[in-house]
């Protein structure tokens, strides 16, 4: 029977760094404690998003398309000149896939309601692998300590938890 450690016992990306300043009447020490792990998930955390912003962009497309479509809109305007071509591109692989039923000019595109359905799929997909990639079991934390003694006085401590993004 195999255990999983706890969560103190699991192993992290680390890097520690202590800066001493020192001038003239002023010294102090710093000590940096980066989570390399969690700079990792936050870059993944921003290529999920822009991942999440394609898809968003494109079902506006699509259904902008399924929309003036169903509306039987002058295909001839470029406007639908435009959403057509750009849509076109991603809805070629289900053309023909099935019959869209029309309705005078109207036409009930299935084929584009499919694609919709499809490319949330992958995208979801594609989302959660990068989710599988980023993920490490311990928050970041970035702690400063900041130690400082003017000559003639006492030590005093500050401690600022900071939040920094690469």
């Amino acid at each position: 029977m195999s255990s999983i450690p706890p969560l103190s016992e699991v192993s992290v990306d680390r890097r520690e760094e202590t800066v001493i300043t020192q001038q003239p009447g002023y010294a102090a020490t710093a000590q940096v404690t980066r989570d390399v792990a969690a700079e990792r998930r936050l870059r993944m955390a921003l290529i999920i998003q822009v991942v999440w912003g394609i898809l968003g962009f494109l079902e506006v497309v699509l259904g902008l398309r399924f929309l003036l479509k169903l509306i039987a809109a002058n295909p001839n305007s470029g406007f639908a000149v435009l959403v057509y071509s750009f849509s076109g591109l991603f809805l070629a692989p289900f053309a023909g896939l099935v019959g869209n039923p029309r309705f005078g000019g109207a036409v009930l595109e299935v084929t584009t309601v499919i694609g919709m359905m499809v490319y949330v799929l992958l995208f979801w997909g594609a989302a959660g692998v990068v989710n599988l990639a980023a993920h490490r079991p311990v928050a970041r934390t970035v702690a400063r300590s900041t130690h400082e003694q003017l000559p003639g006085s006492t030590l005093e401590e500050r401690t600022t938890p900071t939040v920094e993004r690469n």
